[in-house]
């Protein structure tokens, strides 16, 4: 035998003697309460004689040896050793999803931003604008964006072209995706035709007028356009997806200016019906007892107990931002429950929760106090998509931006450029 052959060979033999020593331990550490005393000690005689037959000196009888054991334990045992090997690595397996999941139920919980109520601290599936977005977005986020965003383009193709229907809904089969690793913007299952200027262009998402239209500085079904006039370019992005921490909140209590997720169970719009989607993010008004009033578009609070209304980032610096001005925020606006000037005293065991976006947000204003038992956890950290939001949720100053409001738009401008 040749020194090469001699070295595989003792290679092989230490690997097959590994296994089969693992696959005894294994047995008996699982089995512990079930087997016999005489099947213990029968296993570890198997141990003992791989050992032994690992210690030959010679590699081919050692081999023989070892293969002789192999096959005599898993006669036994009714296990072969890749068998046992294999029940090792889903038990660990198991574990780990176990463990996984119950930090999920117990500890953290993804979520993702349904809706533009939380804007602009928290985005759903909203446009972003190619151009005037560059300012905006730092270089790392500029090269990660079309991993969590996709594109959203109209060239118009002749003269006086216009909308000439509602989109379509489509759902893209999955083959089709397959080209779309080759670039990344064009990631969307989900998609719509729109039929513009006599030709049919497919748009990410399941209805430009709510993802991209909204965003624009005009409607593109109020005019006609020119022939290689831009309609739009862009991004349709997937919206912030971010933990929820729902340990916390057990041991400290949510303050008036925290960013929170709840439940919607129990819950009913002022029309009577039950409010759509199961989980809800908002930021926290009122506590328990509060006295709430918006005035000049400014919120103030007199908590229970006490005489004097004070503005709302008196209690948490977290308001200022709503009020700045700035970036999209444009302060509070009154109606429903909390109408311009009324006073509203949340109950016991609720809370008052409002949107940062509160002209195009459905909150306490409408649906009422919240049950304190809703409650989920506070929003803890935005993981998805890159952006200039990842990181602590709330802790992003509004860009420099003021918030103006186009003619034909229900979007603040600022909102397509973050």
């Amino acid at each position: 035998m040749s020194f090469l052959e001699a070295f595989w060979r003792k290679r092989s033999n230490r690997k097959l003697h590994r296994e089969i020593v693992s696959s005894v331990r294994h047995t008996l550490a699982e089995d512990d309460d079930i087997l016999s005393d005489e099947e213990k000690v029968r296993l570890e005689e198997f141990a003992r004689a791989a050992d032994d037959a690992k210690s030959n000196p010679d590699p081919a009888e050692s081999a023989e040896a070892l293969k002789n054991v192999a096959q005599e334990y898993a006669a036994y045992s009714g296990r072969s050793t890749f068998k046992a090997w294999m029940c090792s690595v889903l038990d660990v397996l198991a574990v780990a999803f176990g463990v996984a999941f119950g930090l999920r139920a117990l500890f953290v919980q993804p979520f993702q931003i349904p809706t533009s109520s939380m804007q602009p601290t928290l985005f759903g599936i909203h446009y972003i604008d190619r151009e005037a977005s560059a300012p905006y977005r730092n270089a790392f986020v500029k090269l990660c964006t079309p991993l969590g965003a996709s594109d959203a383009k109209i060239v118009s193709p002749r003269d006086f072209a216009m909308v000439e229907s509602d989109p379509v809904p489509v759902v893209r089969p999955w083959l089709s995706l397959i080209p779309s690793l080759l670039h990344p913007g064009d990631l969307y299952r989900t998609g719509s035709v729109l039929r513009f200027g006599g030709e049919n262009f497919l748009l990410p998402g399941a209805d430009p007028r709510d993802n991209i239209f909204r965003y624009l500085p005009e409607d593109p079904r109020m005019r006609p356009y020119r022939q290689g006039e831009t309609v739009f370019d862009g991004w349709v992005s997937s919206g912030d997806h971010l933990f929820v921490d729902r340990v916390s909140i057990h041991f400290k209590p949510l303050k008036r200016g925290e960013v929170f997720v709840f439940n919607t169970e129990g819950l009913y719009s002022s029309h009577g019906t039950p409010l759509t989607g199961y989980y809800y993010i908002k930021r926290l008004a009122g506590l328990p007892g509060d006295t709430l009033r918006i005035q000049d578009g400014h919120l103030y609070i007199r908590p229970k107990n006490e005489n004097t209304f004070r503005p709302a980032e008196w209690f948490n610096p977290a308001f200022c931002k709503v009020y700045s001005g700035l970036g999209g925020y444009q302060g509070h606006h009154g109606m429903g429950r909390l109408e311009e000037g009324v006073e509203f005293t949340v109950p016991d065991d609720c809370c008052f929760a409002l949107g940062d976006n509160t002209a195009n947000s459905l909150d306490s204003r409408d649906w009422g106090p919240l049950p304190v038992r809703n409650i989920i956890g506070r929003a803890l950290f935005v993981f998805w998509p890159v952006s200039r939001r990842v990181g602590a949720v709330d802790r992003q100053y509004p860009i420099q931006v003021p918030t103006e409001y186009p003619p034909s738009s229900t979007q603040p401008t600022a909102m397509n450029l973050q």
